[in-house]
C-alpha cells in the first residue's frame, strides 16, 4: 500500500465554499493542514456556493499584510491564478495585456505571501487551430517563467487546455522553461472518455490508463497535483476522495515512479465541505 507524508497533503481554498479566504484558511489549519492553496480570484462559484478569494491589486497595505499572517500558519503555499473569464491570448490587444497582468499579479501575489506557485490554465485562441498560436502560447509563459524566476517562485498548466494527453505534454515541454511545469488534475480527462462510456467499466479503465499516460508523459513536469474523485454513475469529478472511481493506490504508484516530491492538494464540491475534507 502507497502512503503519503501528510505534510505533502494539503487543501485548496475552493473546497470550502461559503467561507471567506480568511475562514477557510482559518478552518484548515483547525482541521490539521499544513500546506494550501488559495484562490487568486474573487466573486466566483461552484455548485456549492460563493468561493472565498483575493484580488491581490485591490488589497491595501494591511489587508495584504492580514492575509499574508494568516497564510503564514502553513508551510506550503500556493495560489490558482484566474481563469475563468482569462483571455489571455486574445486576438484584441487590450483584452490580451489586461488577462495577461492578470497571471501577472497572481505571481506577485504568491511570491508575497512567501508561497512557491501559482496554478494557470491555457486560455485557447477561440476558432484558430493550436497549431496557428502555438508559439504564442510558448512566449508567454516563457515570459511568465522569467517572471517567476525573479520573484523565486514556479507557474504550472493545469490539465485542461490542450484536452488530449499527448498534445497537452507537448504544449509542456515545448515551453521549455525551468520555472514553468504542470499541475496534473486527476479528474479534468474525464471530456477525453466517449460521453457513451461514461458510468462504465470500460469507461473506467480508459480514464485510468489515460491518467497514468498523462502523469508519465508529463514525468519531472508535474509540479503539483489537484486531488479528488469522479462519481462512476456520470463521471462528475471534484467529488471526495472515495467517493468514486479514481484507483488512488495506482495514482501514487505513478507518482512514486516518476519522482514526484510535490504537494497532493484536495480541490472539491462536496456539500459536507469540512466532512469531506476530514474524510
Amino acid at each position: 500500500m502507497e502512503t503519503l507524508d501528510g505534510a505533502r497533503i494539503g487543501f485548496s481554498t475552493a473546497c470550502l465554499a461559503g467561507q471567506s479566504l480568511l475562514q477557510a484558511l482559518d478552518t484548515g489549519a483547525r482541521i490539521g493542514f499544513t500546506t494550501c492553496e488559495l484562490l487568486a480570484f474573487d466573486g466566483y462559484r461552484h455548485s456549492q456556493g460563493i468561493l472565498g478569494g483575493f484580488y491581490f491589486e485591490h488589497m491595501s497595505t494591511r489587508e495584504r499584510d492580514e492575509l499574508r499572517h494568516a497564510a503564514g500558519r502553513f508551510t506550503r503555499i500556493s495560489t490558482h491564478a484566474p481563469f475563468i473569464d482569462i483571455a489571455s491570448l486574445a486576438p484584441s490587444p487590450s483584452i490580451r495585456q489586461a488577462a495577461q497582468r492578470q497571471l501577472e499579479i497572481a505571481i506577485e501575489a504568491v511570491a508575497f505571501l512567501g508561497g512557491y506557485n501559482t496554478t494557470t490554465h491555457i486560455s485557447p485562441k477561440h476558432i484558430y487551430p493550436l497549431s496557428e498560436y502555438r508559439h504564442e502560447i510558448v512566449e508567454l509563459y516563457r515570459r511568465l517563467g522569467d517572471l517567476a524566476v525573479a520573484a523565486g517562485v514556479t507557474i504550472t498548466v493545469e490539465t485542461g487546455f490542450p484536452a488530449e494527453v499527448e498534445a497537452f505534454a507537448e504544449v509542456v515541454w515545448g515551453i521549455d522553461h525551468p520555472a514553468v511545469g504542470a499541475t496534473v488534475d486527476v479528474g479534468h480527462l474525464v471530456g477525453t472518455v466517449p460521453a457513451n462510456l461514461r458510468g462504465t467499466a470500460d469507461g473506467v479503465a480508459i480514464y485510468e490508463d489515460r491518467l497514468e499516460a498523462h502523469l508519465r508523459s508529463l514525468g519531472e513536469k508535474v509540479f503539483l497535483l489537484h486531488m479528488h474523485d469522479i462519481r462512476f454513475d456520470d463521471f462528475r469529478d471534484h467529488r471526495g476522495v472515495g467517493r468514486g472511481f479514481l484507483d488512488y493506490s495506482r495514482i501514487l504508484r505513478t507518482t512514486r515512479d516518476i519522482g514526484y516530491q510535490g504537494a497532493f492538494v484536495f480541490e472539491l464540491e462536496e456539500p459536507d465541505t469540512e466532512e469531506a475534507l476530514l474524510q
